[in-house]
């Protein structure tokens, strides 16, 4: 898997769940895909410099677990896109 990391924290980028307000950690099956994503973001203004990260996912889920985080997996068939650029959230 691949998630985004912020190349001066380490932290791991998320975005926050309009339903409730915790933050979701994206998991991509495909690097592409994640190269992709942060594309998207510069695009809608996102400044912090960032670097798709390999990890193993149970690594995540379990800081997931940990810190109350939500996690969500991105599959080569899904499309997704970043919030607007008001909506963009830190790194977690």
């Amino acid at each position: 898997m691949f998630v985004l990391t912020d190349n001066e924290t380490g932290g791991v980028y998320a975005v926050k769940d309009d339903a409730d307000g915790r933050q979701v950690v994206t998991m991509f099956v495909d690097k592409d895909d994640a190269d992709r994503y942060y594309t998207l973001l510069e695009a809608n203004g996102f400044r912090r410099s960032l670097t798709v990260s390999e990890v193993e996912s149970d690594l995540v889920k379990d800081n997931c677990a940990i810190h109350g985080y939500y996690f969500t997996v991105i599959t080569p068939d899904d499309i997704f896109v970043p919030p607007p650029e008001e909506d963009l959230d830190d790194i977690t």
